[in-house]
């Protein structure tokens, strides 16, 4: 499927590749009905890389050219619907997003579905309620995006999400179509969940911006100075609504669904509504609906009585989510969020299981006879392997791509990220228990529970705050090549695979981890030559 796409990306298919792609599938379906798996596997590779080459072609964009995109700017006029907004309306008064091209004039180079990036004044005589689903006709300047844009600059998050042009509002707005009722309840819900956040705030206190920006995904909240913290760290992700927010808030909803003691066929159809609430609550980012179709999977298996298998959830949601948007394979938030979870559950979680006997406390004792010491002493030590493992294998999958793309390396976020993860769960379990009893207008309990998740944010602002002050906190690293970037990722994901149970326990986790040192050692002496 990714390889198929890629060639979409870098060739267009012909209708001979889809006449192909229907003649492999056609064997294959014959050759799985006689049982010859080899030749079956091998036909329906072939048929599935022909297929997504010819489907890419017709779903992703066609990119503009070198010379559109040294063209000067110039005035357009431009029929969009917003996606996703950026700032409703930030300290110059202006609103900026993602809208989705519906007409543009000729003169505009511009093809309707593209996406651009945009930037409204909001004067009085242009003031709408900017929000998604919003269609307007706007006059303004179109910009296009320079085809090499620096790394890890805003340029280069717009071109990696298929933008290639900035839009800026020159003349007049004419209002097309007003966004759906169900687009207009989640706004106003989004508003009102800010409120009930900063009920109890105290004064002159930026606690609850971090608050607000890690439960709400609202990341123009923070400061820039926060901002810098939080992404030199490494712990960026703790304010982008993705897989610990998604995982957090639906084990908070299947753990009260289990009080009501209803079926588990049941739950799913209650629990899924709510969370994909939620999602669309805090702007449906790419991000969120990635977790929240990884969550359907693997609790619709559950309903069903199927094995639980994370690995095959994680692979429908992606499969999915690149028939949906295919855009999305050359995300960074795409590529990191999958290889994370994979590095966790092919690294992470077998490590565990084989260091675990070893370091289990109590192996000689039986455990009814385990003193209250004891039993606490074995949950800790539990645990706490089980976030160590997970943040070094989340480490090791992002610290390439890390390196490559925002160009920094951050040695100490392992341990940071094991403090962090843990205080973001709490705080997003507060904030979601607060949002529920404000919501049944019980405002003195949600402004006491907003005090204890302001708490655990402190904490947690402590925490990164200190560990900027450490040496080699974080390692810059501008001219690190992607290309070893992209190879240390593949010989990292080859060596889980390949070594797997076939060889000692020390050999299959030993060498993954030398493979990610020793690329980001060379990547660094080669981007220093």
């Amino acid at each position: 499927m990714i390889s198929g796409l890629l060639f979409a990306r870098a060739m267009p298919a012909g209708s001979w590749v889809a006449f192909c792609a229907v003649v492999l599938a056609a064997i294959s379906a014959l050759l799985a009905l006689k049982k010859k798996t080899g030749l079956w596997l091998a036909t329906f590779a072939a048929s599935t890389v022909l297929g997504f080459w010819f489907y890419g072609t017709a779903r992703l964009p066609t990119q503009p050219t070198s010379d559109q995109l040294a063209l000067p700017p110039r005035e357009a006029l431009v029929e969009f619907e917003i996606q996703r907004v950026m700032q409703a309306e930030n300290t110059y008064g202006n609103s900026t997003g993602v809208a989705r091209v519906i007409d543009a004039s000729p003169t505009s180079r511009l093809k309707k579905g593209s996406l651009i990036y945009f930037r409204l004044s909001r004067d009085d005589t242009t003031r709408l309620n900017i929000i998604r689903g919003l269609a307007i006709q706007v006059i303004g300047v179109l910009h296009p995006i320079p085809e090499e844009a620096v790394p890890d600059s805003f340029d280069a998050y717009l071109q990696e999400t298929g933008i290639h042009y900035r839009f800026e509002q020159t003349g007049g707005v004419r209002l097309l179509r007003e966004p759906t009722a169900f687009q207009k309840f989640c706004h106003h819900t989004n508003k009102k969940f800010q409120d009930h956040l900063r009920l109890g705030e105290p004064d002159a206190s930026q606690l609850s911006q971090i608050y607000i920006a890690m439960l709400l995904g609202e990341k123009t909240e923070l400061s820039d100075e926060q901002t810098d913290r939080f992404r030199m760290t490494g712990t960026m992700h703790l304010f982008a609504i993705s897989g610990l927010h998604i995982g957090v808030i639906a084990t908070v909803i299947w753990q009260v669904l289990l009080l009501f003691r209803l079926p588990s066929k049941v739950r799913p159809l209650i629990g899924l509504p709510l969370l994909y609430f939620y999602v669309e609550i805090t702007g449906g980012a790419p991000s969120a609906v990635r977790a929240f179709l990884m969550v359907t999977f693997f609790w619709v298996s559950m309903a069903v009585q199927r094995q639980r298998s994370p690995l095959s959830a994680l692979a429908a949601s992606a499969v999915l989510v690149l028939i949906i948007q295919p855009l999305q394979l050359w995300q960074m938030g795409f590529q990191l969020s999958y290889l994370v979870v994979i590095s966790i559950l092919l690294f992470g979680l077998p490590l565990r299981e084989v260091l675990w006997p070893v370091l289990r406390p109590n192996k000689f004792v039986p455990e009814s006879n385990w003193s209250t010491y004891a039993k606490i002493k074995f949950w800790v030590m539990d645990k706490l392997l089980l976030l160590v493992v997970i943040s070094f294998a989340a480490w090791l999958a992002s610290a390439p791509l890390s390196a490559g793309f925002f160009g920094f390396i951050a040695p100490y976020s392992v341990i940071v990220n094991i403090l962090l993860v843990n205080l973001a769960a709490l705080v997003i379990s507060g904030g979601v228990i607060s949002l529920t009893v404000a919501s049944l207008g019980l405002g003195g309990l949600a402004g006491f529970l907003n005090h204890s998740a302001w708490v655990g944010i402190s904490i947690m602002d402590g925490l990164v705050r200190m560990n900027l002050t450490l040496p080699w906190a974080i390692i810059h690293c501008p001219e690190f090549p992607t290309i070893v970037s992209y190879l240390c990722v593949l010989c990292f994901m080859a060596s889980i695979i390949l070594i797997g149970n076939k060889h000692s326990p020390l050999l299959r986790f030993a060498v993954p981890p030398l493979v990610v040192i020793f690329a980001l050692t060379l990547g660094l002496l080669w981007g220093s030559a």
